[in-house]
């Protein structure tokens, strides 16, 4: 009998299995970069179009040595070699890890990747977005406190239209600054970073909990994220609003 036959019932039932991967590598037969993953002896491969349910990774180099979970899509007896997803097994686990979510558990998420608005972050094999507005009260981005494969304690923001699940910290972080409202005056340039473009105008956080709006930028692209000078217009100090534009993209 083949040492793979005991596969065939976790196959069917499509149970959630577990693995480190060992090697990450491009394979000429499949025409794919592939995950080898090490199933308790048993080689598993898992082709990239089956290593991730939402985050199109460029490279998957950050997958060496990390435990991921998949389920089980083929066995070759021939090759002693078992095919799997990553991607099925993110959406199994998907439904429970929402309903937990829902219910207002707190996670200890792990960062998985850094972008310029926030990261991709990590719960039991399931990706969400955690944006830097929802990291921190002010410019901090997740980026200059944390790094991948770090971890945060997380809840469930919303799920969003195209189903994904985006998170905030439980806690903010707060970083020691001397920035406030009653510092601000008009014509000064002050740091800031963008946290929303509308239509309208952009917001741009300049202070904790003080976002700034501005008119869009004339030339150049802006996005969420981006670090920028910003030129104060107009400080209402009956309502604590401040107005201005961006002079320079950072």
């Amino acid at each position: 009998m083949s040492s793979l036959k005991k596969y065939e019932i976790d196959m069917e039932r499509k149970n959630i299995l577990k693995g480190t991967v060992k090697v990450v590598q491009f394979d000429d037969t499949l025409n794919s970069d592939i995950l080898v993953v090490d199933l308790d002896g048993v080689k598993a491969i898992i082709v990239r179009d089956e290593v991730d349910h939402e985050i199109p990774w460029k490279s998957l180099v950050g997958f060496l040595g990390r435990e991921v979970s998949f389920t089980i899509k083929s066995i070759d007896d021939t090759k002693e070699v078992i095919f799997c997803s990553r991607k099925e097994a993110q959406e199994i686990l998907k439904k429970e890890i929402i309903k937990r979510l829902t219910d207002g558990e707190v996670f200890n998420a792990q960062i998985i990747n850094i972008l310029k608005y926030g990261a991709y972050i990590e719960i039991n094999g399931v990706t969400g977005l955690l944006k830097n507005i929802d990291f921190a009260d002010d410019y901090t981005t997740i980026g200059e406190v944390l790094k991948v494969s770090d971890t945060i304690n997380v809840r469930l923001k919303k799920v969003s239209s195209n189903n994904r699940l985006i998170f905030e910290t439980v806690e903010k972080f707060k970083n020691s600054t001397i920035m406030d409202f009653e510092m601000l005056e008009r014509n000064q340039v002050v740091l800031g970073v963008i946290r929303n473009v509308k239509p309208w105008g952009v917001y741009v956080c300049i202070a904790p909990t003080l976002d700034a709006l501005c008119p869009i930028p004339s030339t150049g692209e802006i996005e969420e994220g981006m670090k920028v000078s910003f030129r104060i217009t107009q400080v209402r100090k009956e309502d604590k609003r401040v107005r201005g534009k961006i002079v320079r993209i950072l």
